[in-house]
């Protein structure tokens, strides 16, 4: 008899959490574990398709006066026996409401380090209550790494066999070797080293540090090219021609937007940076290294905890010179790579997808 769980998300778009659960369906199902899913927006989202095409039921189910009884409803009908919700505090009242209809298996999952820096009266005490909420309604709960357990809870969790990590995990084919590759990307390119880089531009990304770092690298190196891919915002982009523009390196620079597959772009490249200002666990950062691409990323919780397993990641302080980061950048560019020293460390850690799947199914059995 298979087991059924719902997952709790805001929308079913292109983000890390939606994408690392998508990726454990057919992995699950061969345990007899069934997803479903349920959007608190009530809206459609870009991987709705996918999910139907894998036999997933979508529930759209807007939060509202409303929201309980539907809620409440959908759980009976659908006879679920786990709940695994993916909205951070809010999973509080996600939890207690699975609890009333009997359902024994809730599970709260934090995806980032991110919460809320100046917090009004009201938001603190609202926080202070799903927390509580959770405690008492949550069989366990879950994070994709330390430091978004640190960023919700106080160092005491570790204590608590309630608290569990669960990395994300991935599988990765390696793509075929291009000899040419970029030169239909770059124009006129002749064999420069390439840094990339793979986010969407958003403020969580650092955008305009990136554009300093590299602006800075460019002045000591000549050559090497900037290429950056992932969903454009007018804006930032605006930002950071400005800024390439005014060191006198937009020319190195190429503007690629979102790609349907970044990995062939990411294993032909000497180097990706990623000067996030948080995270919670970045897949970009786990699939370079396994493509045996370093990187020189920031020193957060997420990537510092990827850098202990995986050696051709290495952290920099965000608030270190920009000397200091062209200096990494270059000393890893000039380093020769072992693609395959790298993809067997990436198969002993704890980021592949059957980890993964085998450390989530432990948590819906136990």
């Amino acid at each position: 008899m298979s087991v059924k769980v719902l997952h709790v998300f805001g929308i079913m778009n292109r983000g890390g959490a939606e994408l690392r659960t998508i990726s454990g369906i057919e992995g699950m199902k061969r345990r007899g574990v069934e997803f479903d899913f349920l959007v608190l927006s009530g809206s459609k989202g870009v991987l709705d398709s996918s999910l139907i095409e894998q036999g997933c039921k979508i529930h759209y189910c807007k939060l509202g006066a409303k929201f309980p009884f539907q809620f409440i409803r959908i759980l009976r009908q659908g006879q679920y026996d786990i709940v695994h919700s993916h909205v951070s505090l809010v999973s509080g009242i996600i939890l207690a409401l699975a609890k009333i209809v009997g359902i024994n298996t809730t599970i709260a999952h934090f995806r980032s380090t991110h919460d809320v820096q100046h917090k009004s009266t009201f938001r603190k005490l609202r926080d202070f209550v799903l927390r509580r909420l959770l405690l008492l309604s949550a069989s366990k709960i879950l994070a994709v790494c330390q430091g978004a357990m640190d960023a919700f809870w106080p160092p005491s969790w570790r204590d608590n066999t309630k608290f569990s990590v669960i990395y994300n995990g991935f599988d990765i084919a390696l793509p075929e070797f291009q000899k040419n590759f970029w030169a239909k990307y770059i124009s006129g390119y002749s064999g420069q080293d390439v840094i990339v880089n793979v986010a969407r531009m958003h403020e969580q990304k650092n955008h305009k540090g990136l554009a300093h770092i590299f602006s800075n690298f460019a002045q000591k190196n000549d050559d090497a090219q900037l290429v950056l891919i992932g969903k454009e915002d007018p804006h930032i982009k605006s930002m950071m021609i400005d800024i390439f523009k005014r060191y006198k390196c937009f020319d190195r620079v190429t503007f690629l937007g979102e790609k349907a597959d970044v990995y062939p772009f990411v294993y032909h490249s000497s180097l990706m940076l990623f000067p996030s200002a948080w995270e919670g666990l970045p897949g970009a950062v786990i699939e370079s290294a396994c493509l045996g691409t370093p990187v020189v990323g920031s020193e957060i919780p997420g990537i510092v905890e990827i850098s202990r397993q995986l050696n051709t990641v290495v952290t920099v302080p965000l608030d270190a010179p920009l000397e200091f980061w062209s200096s990494r950048i270059e000393e890893l560019i000039q380093q020769p790579v072992d693609k395959e020293k790298s993809r067997n460390e990436f198969m002993s850690s704890d980021f592949r997808l059957e980890a993964n799947i085998d450390q989530l199914y432990g948590a819906y059995r136990s």
